[in-house]
């Protein structure tokens, strides 16, 4: 059955529910699972850290679910990708606790992201995750549709990195290409993507 779904802005109320779909949805991602390659601890680790993204996404105003949290995304506008320090300062607690000793290595990887990362007015997608057991009924698509309809209005590129090649040809579909490879010391890629605007 596809989806009839609606979207709407996610709210601070959400917060629960948005971090475990999230979470769901990422529990095979390759850089996650090199990060936190516990399999029992996992799912907590990254509610947590979901929602640590939420809560710092949340300023920008574009995090979005469908009504029954299946899919989740968490865009920033033009000019508002870039994680500022004091974030990193105020959330350490949390961070550390969620990654342990592989903080220093995230960190780095971000490092590694931010180099990379465009510096023209873009519409970046941070976070897309649809949870496993409504994949490939049509929610993702639904969710990403409505943010690329914003961008395509003001005639915006977007931008993304995929952690999972499987990924690759469904943002494709969507108009996102390849430029890049990034490759985590000792761990797996990503693949930064762009998409013109239109």
């Amino acid at each position: 059955m596809k989806a009839e779904a609606s979207v709407r802005d996610a709210t601070k109320a959400d917060h629960a529910a948005v971090q475990v779909t999230l979470a769901r949805a990422f529990l095979d991602d390759p850089v996650f699972a090199y990060f936190l390659p516990d399999e029992t601890t996992r799912l907590k680790r990254l509610e947590s850290i979901m929602g640590i993204l939420f809560k710092l996404g949340l300023p920008h105003g574009a995090c979005y679910t469908t009504a029954g949290y299946e899919s989740v995304t968490l865009w920033r506008p033009p000019n508002e990708w870039d994680v500022p320090f004091w974030a990193y300062i105020v959330n350490g607690p949390a961070l550390i606790a969620a990654f342990g000793t592989a903080l220093p290595r995230v960190l780095n990887t971000m490092g590694m992201m931010e180099k990379v990362h465009p510096h023209k007015p873009h519409w970046y997608l941070q976070t897309i995750g649809t949870d496993p057991q409504f994949q490939g009924k049509g929610y993702g698509g639904v969710i990403m549709r409505q943010t690329l309809a914003t961008a395509d209005a003001a005639h915006m590129p977007c931008y993304l990195e995929s952690s999972k090649d499987t990924n690759l040809p469904i943002y494709r579909s969507f108009g996102f290409e390849v430029t890049g490879e990034m490759q985590i010391p000792g761990g797996p890629k990503i693949w930064p993507m762009w998409r013109e605007a239109r």
